[in-house]
């Protein structure tokens, strides 16, 4: 994890870079002259840069409470495997000694500057997006990707319905899409039965990929929306994605993330994270790049069906690109 002073650095110059943003742009003649024409029609670019830099301001609150949280209870929770330390309260005295779960920890405390809307079903599988009314341009192209389809494909129709996307989609464990998805659409959809990775392995039956050589495979810079939910491999892809691009210093090339986490422990402590301080060194190297989270639920699934040890251990993330040169939200 980084250290605090480290830490503080990267958050004043993360405010100076959104202050400049504010002001260079407010100054502007046309700065609160265009106006969106739908359902966040009411919404000027100067008041979307406005509400970013509140957004920041309030995201390095929670960033300064983590880090607090980690200098007095660290050496009592931090290094311990995640099996037993994510959820540490059991009772009155533990609930004194660690009054903290891990999800206390990373709020999504960035506020969309849009609408927030549900697409795709209720329930597991619909995903929360952050201004779909953005996204709904007919005229505009759009690249979604979404990686673990199983065979529930609601969010898939919804978004193709709605909007000029084209998505293509990997699963290891079906052979194609699920049944929502309708014959009007399909041509807009591409399906592989692939894994995702960390690691490219095209030998393996099915093979793997990193999104980066997937990107690279479909011709593709950059990935308006990314959707995952790949039972725990989302570490592993997400820091290959992360250290590919930081290596070429280039910008992280997804403007909006929907992501379902998990946190198991026990039987999984095989794979990283091994502890809630790798969790946190991992959720912080996005935040490094740009990624805020903007929106959460939890996923109950982990409980109601006796999953691991029956502990809230899934959740749901829409996270953003404050720093996304291609983003159609700002």
């Amino acid at each position: 994890m980084l250290r605090l002073n480290t830490f503080q650095i990267f958050l004043s110059s993360s405010a100076a870079f959104f202050l400049i943003i504010l002001l260079t742009h407010l100054s502007a003649p046309d700065g609160l002259a265009g106006v969106s024409s739908n359902i966040s029609g009411a919404i000027t670019r100067g008041s979307v840069k406005s509400i970013m830099a509140k957004s920041e301001v309030l995201w390095m609150k929670t960033v300064r409470q983590r880090h607090e949280v980690w200098e007095k209870f660290g050496e009592m929770g931090f290094t311990s495997p995640i099996s037993s330390k994510v959820f540490p309260a059991k009772d009155g005295p533990t609930y004194f000694s660690f009054p903290y779960s891990v999800w206390d920890l990373v709020p999504a405390s960035w506020n969309c500057p849009y609408e927030v809307e549900r697409i795709g079903r209720m329930g597991d599988g619909g995903k929360w997006v952050c201004g779909m009314s953005r996204y709904e341009k007919k005229s505009r192209p759009c690249v979604l990707y979404s990686f673990g389809v199983q065979n529930e494909s609601s969010f898939e129709q919804e978004m193709l319905e709605r909007t000029n996307c084209e998505i293509w989609g990997y699963d290891f464990s079906v052979e194609a899409f699920g049944p929502a998805i309708t014959n009007e659409y399909a041509s807009r959809t591409h399906f592989m039965k692939a894994g995702i990775s960390g690691t490219t392995d095209k030998e393996a039956t099915p093979p793997f990929y990193t999104v980066q050589d997937l990107m690279v495979m479909n011709g593709h810079t950059y990935i308006d929306i990314l959707k995952i939910d790949v039972e725990f491999a989302e570490f592993a892809t997400i820091t290959s994605l992360l250290t590919h691009t930081a290596s070429l210093m280039q910008d992280f090339p997804i403007g909006q993330m929907l992501m379902e986490i998990h946190l198991f422990g026990n039987e999984y402590e095989r794979t990283e994270p091994h502890t809630l301080g790798q969790f946190l060194d991992w959720w912080e190297s996005m935040e490094e790049r740009g990624v805020r989270p903007t929106w959460t639920e939890p996923n109950l699934l982990a409980v109601t069906l006796g999953l691991s040890d029956k502990m809230p251990r899934l959740a749901e993330y829409t996270f953003l690109n404050v720093k996304d040169p291609k983003s159609v939200l700002w």
